[in-house]
């Protein structure tokens, strides 16, 4: 579960644009695409600098809507709540280092050593992505999101490009990526994903929050 969701945030790489013999009007927007790119960096540093964050989510998922809750006490410490719409009974998962521990009602037992290493790689990439390796990204200025005014950003293409013979008979990923910064913080506030026709109804959507006293501790074994 936990792998398929955060996986979502993957896509191709967009081409490099080649900027020798330019119009001006094109250096213009690559020169405009690069300070947003370095923007979005910066807030995703911040937000790893925070020490501890929480993510609320709600997205679609293969077997229905989803609902989760995500704390990171970084650099190696997750606790996270997954909860079916279809099947309200709650899934809670805790990693603390190398361990990790999973309660599906009847009580906390450790989890298998594959489970275990997936949720490691999980927090890792939350704490390693760096500035320089967040992608490209586009300004979308302020919005309006519940009653807030947030600075957007869209794109984030990260990953290798797929050079197979086959990729151009792939089906593509049309949803964009949006991430709402808040301007007084320099953190971010939401992100989503959803197809560009349906900005308001996203696929995955996420709301950030920073409690100051987040702890995460090993839960009590039998």
């Amino acid at each position: 579960m936990s792998r398929s969701t955060f996986a979502a945030a993957a896509a191709l790489v967009l081409p490099v644009v080649a900027l020798c013999g330019a119009p001006s009007e094109a250096r213009a927007q690559a020169a405009q695409a690069s300070q947003c790119s370095k923007e979005m960096g910066l807030a995703l540093e911040n937000q790893r600098k925070s020490g501890a964050f929480r993510m609320d989510v709600f997205m679609i998922a293969e077997q229905g809507p989803v609902k989760m809750t995500v704390d990171y006490v970084l650099p190696d410490r997750m606790r996270q709540v997954v909860t079916m719409v279809l099947d309200p009974k709650p899934v809670e998962t805790i990693l603390v280092g190398s361990k990790a521990w999973s309660n599906q009602g009847a009580g906390w037992t450790p989890v298998s050593d594959e489970i275990t290493r997936d949720l490691v790689e999980q927090v890792q990439q939350t704490v390693s992505e760096r500035p320089e390796s967040v992608g490209r990204w586009e300004c979308l200025g302020k919005l309006t999101v519940e009653g807030s005014e947030l600075t957007a950003y869209q794109g984030g293409e990260t990953g290798p490009v797929d050079l197979s013979p086959d990729a151009a008979k792939k089906p593509k990923n049309e949803a964009v990526r949006i991430v709402y910064v808040d301007p007084a913080t320099g953190l971010p506030a939401r992100s989503i994903f959803a197809r560009p026709e349906k900005i308001d109804r996203p696929i995955f959507k996420a709301v950030y929050s920073y409690p100051k006293d987040l702890k995460i501790e090993p839960p009590p074994v039998k």
